[in-house]
């Protein structure tokens, strides 16, 4: 268990993940750039792999066989996000590639309501992928971005961050 959070069992959490068994330069390897690539765990590459070698076929895209249970598939997981997250509908679940391209899915869709002087909030501590797509829409639109200070304990500044929300703010994620 972690002394930090004793429900947290770090090492049963890294075996799961069999690229963590890596070393790299004689140290285990800890890989932080999930918002470009995760790495993924046991239960997910087999699944991968179940899927390539028994019945592999686009989604929503055919009516044979293997379309068909690849779309069941893929609806079935749909649901069983849409219950984790307690979402109203699947119609609220949207699987993309990744971080990244879910964030530009957001920023290019949502960005179309935008006009100058809309105000998105972020913080300091963001990830690339999460300004990148703002800072484009700002060059474009006009709109503003904020910026939530991170204190120096590393959390977030959340008088600040209360203090940034307005009427003009239109993105917090």
């Amino acid at each position: 268990m972690n002394a930090h959070n004793p429900g947290f069992d770090v090492e049963a959490a890294r075996a799961q993940f069999p690229i963590l068994s890596r070393e790299v330069n004689g140290k285990p390897l800890i890989y932080l750039d999930s918002g470009a690539s995760a790495q993924k765990p046991r239960a997910v590459i087999e699944a991968m792999s179940q899927v390539m070698e028994r019945s592999y076929a686009n989604v929503h895209r055919g009516l044979h066989t293997l379309a068909n249970e690849t779309t069941d598939a893929y609806e079935r997981a749909r649901e069983s996000v849409r219950r984790f997250i307690n979402a109203p509908t699947v119609n609220e679940v949207v699987f993309t590639k990744g971080t990244t391209d879910a964030i530009n899915l957001v920023a290019s869709s949502y960005g179309l309501s935008l006009k100058a002087g809309d105000e998105i909030v972020v913080s300091q501590m963001e990830h690339h992928a999460n300004i990148v797509p703002w800072h484009f829409l700002r060059e474009r639109k006009g709109v503003v971005l904020r910026f939530v200070p991170v204190l120096d304990d590393g959390s977030l500044d959340m008088d600040a961050y209360r203090a940034l929300l307005g009427p003009k703010r239109r993105w917090s994620p």
